[in-house]
């Protein structure tokens, strides 16, 4: 499976047609604009979208973003955006998506990562995701979730020298 920003994917096109008809249309976001917003998302650091492909074939994206929830703009960054083709569910392809926006999130030197779910609580759970607390999404609840990340020893800064007695 090969992963890269959505920018440098020949499948962005049909990437951003899955996001619009699934969430962005219904934010005001026309196909164009989602088409747009994608091609700017180029990383490493938040926003970037990344495409999941196979033997040429787009499998799934995730997006590594500065915010997400409206109610929750103290929050960054944030899983969102994970989106797989129903035929290729159930192969791993979101487990791998969501792997590697963590891994990203974390070589960027965040300690923690942020996400909102309707229903797939258990799925995020199960990959080691913390419940926050209920949420409000375009008036539906949602429920907050985030895990901590394994921040490289790069990217933790020294501790300060310790004074001389």
């Amino acid at each position: 499976m090969l992963i890269r920003p959505a920018c440098q994917s020949p499948h962005l096109p049909e990437i951003a047609g899955w996001l619009h008809a699934q969430w962005w249309g219904d934010s005001g976001y026309s196909r164009a604009a989602t088409e747009g917003w994608l091609r700017a998302a180029t990383g490493p650091a938040a926003p970037c979208t990344l495409i999941a492909e196979r033997d040429g074939v787009p499998l799934g994206t995730a997006t590594l973003d500065v915010d997400d929830l409206p109610s929750r703009p103290d929050l960054t960054p944030w899983l969102a955006s994970v989106l797989v083709a129903p035929a290729h569910r159930r192969q791993g392809v979101a487990t791998t998506l969501v792997a590697e926006v963590r891994r990203r999130a974390a070589a960027l030197g965040h300690a923690r990562l942020w996400l909102f779910t309707e229903d797939r609580q258990a799925f995020y759970a199960a990959r080691g995701w913390v419940p926050e607390g209920p949420e409000t999404w375009r008036g539906r609840p949602v429920a907050l979730m985030s895990c901590a990340l394994a921040v490289p020893p790069a990217a933790v800064p020294a501790p300060p020298p310790v004074p001389a007695r």
